[in-house]
């Protein structure tokens, strides 16, 4: 079931298209990764074999080296202005092929609750096709999220942040472009799954390209729309929180997690 969360005008079809406020945003460079000479992954996504194009993998984690985690991955301490959350580098497990973001809690009546939070230390890239097989807290109220947000050191002007997915116990899917910068633009919708989402591990996906945003759950194109602003490298982020925004919660969150086996990131070579 697809919700859409912003109206947007003239709907008539399951791709919707909005113009940004403030005019045409200027593309920048496209930032081109060397492609990996092989991956663990098989086959390309499905919705790359319906996509024209010489697509190549740029970037792959499996979570299976904990010490090669440490290289690729930054583990951060953050709070959020709209949750009573901190996120700590300790919350961050790697062990047994996935990656664990813990939920936890402390003594601070401004920050109950504990959680994780990541980013990729140096990849960057500019358009492509992002996935991860995610399995969510068996929490309410706790906001599962796999997303990007562009590089400050090269996003000149426009700050952007694209939300592959917000997932929510237990079976909504909130997808959003974000332009933060110099005005604000939110483009978003929800899906509710048939499935349980906590229950196992459930692909979310994001093909973006100079000209639009495809967002996918377990390959099912959910939310496509027009991109006229996101033009510069974003990097990868993952990180959970209780949140107000993501539900009622009990209270009790410990012992549960946000947990990722795989991310990969491809990109088209066949310009």
């Amino acid at each position: 079931m697809f919700q859409q969360t912003q109206p947007l005008p003239s709907i008539s079809r399951r791709r919707f298209f909005t113009a940004a406020a403030g005019g045409v945003v200027a593309a920048a460079a496209l930032t081109s990764p060397r492609p990996l000479a092989a991956f663990s992954g098989g086959a390309l996504p499905a919705p790359l074999t319906r996509s024209d194009g010489d697509w190549k993998l740029t970037f792959e984690d499996e979570f299976d080296d904990p010490v090669a985690f440490q290289t690729t991955w930054e583990s951060l301490k953050r709070g959020g202005h709209q949750h009573k959350t901190m996120r700590y580098p300790r919350n961050v497990v790697v062990e047994d092929g996935e990656l664990d973001l813990e939920l936890g809690h402390q003594s601070d009546p401004k920050r109950p609750f504990t959680g994780g939070y990541i980013r990729t230390r140096s990849f960057r890239q500019t358009y492509g096709y992002f996935e991860c097989e995610m399995r969510i807290a068996s929490e309410g109220g706790v906001n599962n999220a796999f997303w990007m947000v562009s590089d400050r050191s090269l996003q000149g002007n426009t700050q952007f942040e694209l939300d592959i997915a917000e997932v929510k116990y237990p079976n909504i899917v909130q997808v959003s472009a974000r332009r933060w910068k110099p005005e604000k633009i939110v483009l978003a919708a929800t899906y509710r799954s048939d499935s349980q989402l906590d229950e196992g591990f459930h692909r979310y996906a994001m093909l973006w390209t100079e000209n639009e945003f495809r967002f996918f759950v377990d390959d099912q194109d959910v939310f496509d729309i027009e991109n006229t602003f996101a033009h510069t490298p974003g990097m990868l982020l993952f990180s959970n929180a209780v949140a107000p925004f993501a539900g009622k919660n009990d209270g009790d969150v410990e012992g549960a997690a946000t947990t990722v086996r795989n991310v990969r990131v491809f990109q088209d070579f066949s310009a």
